[in-house]
């Protein structure tokens, strides 16, 4: 990564957290010290990589996963938004693509900010700021993330966390067992949301905490309970995940690669609100996550990352 792209390393005996403030203060590394072998948990950003989409982690606000046809309605207005992806919805929001300032920091913690006004081109019709603050513990990592209307009117907003999880850690042989409880995924058409949640199959294998293999998952989850349980059966290491009660939404994605085999990445993401919420707001859906912040109020989440080792 090039000195522009600067990264910033939060490190304790058995943990290291790297943020590239840069590049939508994404999360570009995070291992864990586990039997004296430092592991990648998340999926490392490339030396070179200039963009989140390369990222282990990255945030998205003011609002999460995709906009249909890039363009919502909100009191009575409609707002059209610039496409970012191949089906032409707005997808993941803007904090992704935008720098962010770092304001304190000390060997285990970091602040930072970004204020939507001190961007001329900005792919968002309201103004806003937001704030990342990550804390290290020494088998866990600790992300407040709030967004704040610093406009002079109401503004809809929502916000969430993309992670993409190592399948395998210590062994080739590690088999991801995933174990969260959902009240129902959303039928969907395109990743967008064509009725009312549904408690499936899929939510009660989620449940049980069933080995994740390979179900080609690209869905929306409602009544997400806020802990999510991640073990590595050989590696004999266990991830939690740990959400604030407002991020009740959850996106699961298990990408394939071309030949149909797993993608060594899973995702799932903690969300505020559910895919294209801004339109089901609008026709008025409120349990759709969609938050209306009044001037001057704040939307605050909170995920935490908790590591055990299962063997001892």
């Amino acid at each position: 990564m090039d000195s522009s792209n600067a990264q910033i390393t939060l490190a304790l005996d058995d943990i290291s957290l790297s943020i590239s403030p840069a590049i939508g203060c994404s999360i570009s590394d995070l291992k864990i010290k586990h039997n004296q072998c430092w592991l990648p948990i998340l999926r490392s950003m490339p030396s070179q990589g200039q963009s989140a989409s390369d990222a282990g982690s990255f945030v998205m606000l003011p609002w999460t996963n995709r906009i249909k046809d890039a363009k919502f309605s909100f009191e009575g207005k409609e707002h059209k938004l610039e496409s970012n992806a191949d089906d032409q919805t707005a997808i993941h929001g803007v904090g992704r693509n935008l720098p962010w300032a770092i304001t304190d920091r000390s060997p285990i913690t970091a602040r930072f900010v970004l204020d939507s006004r001190l961007h001329s081109q900005i792919n968002f019709p309201f103004k806003f700021g937001a704030i990342q603050r990550f804390e290290i513990g020494p088998k866990s990592v600790e992300i407040e993330l709030s967004i704040t209307n610093l406009d002079e009117h109401p503004i809809p907003v929502g916000c969430g966390h993309h992670p993409y999880i190592h399948r395998h850690l210590a062994s080739p042989e590690d088999e991801l067992s995933i174990k969260l409880d959902v009240k129902g995924r959303y039928p969907t058409q395109g990743c967008i949301p064509t009725g009312a949640s549904i408690n499936d199959d899929t939510c009660k294998a989620l449940a049980t905490g069933e080995p994740i293999g390979n179900p080609g998952l690209d869905d929306v989850f409602s009544g997400f309970g806020g802990d999510a349980i991640f073990d590595w059966d050989q590696t004999q290491l266990r991830m939690t995940m740990s959400c604030s009660s407002n991020m009740d939404h959850l996106v699961i994605y298990t990408p394939q690669d071309a030949d149909g085999t797993p993608s060594e990445f899973v995702c799932v993401e903690p969300v505020t609100m559910v895919n294209d919420g801004f339109n089901a707001f609008a026709d008025g859906n409120e349990a759709a996550g969609t938050v209306v912040l009044a001037p001057n109020e704040t939307l605050r989440t909170k995920m935490t990352l908790s590591f055990e080792d299962l063997a001892h």
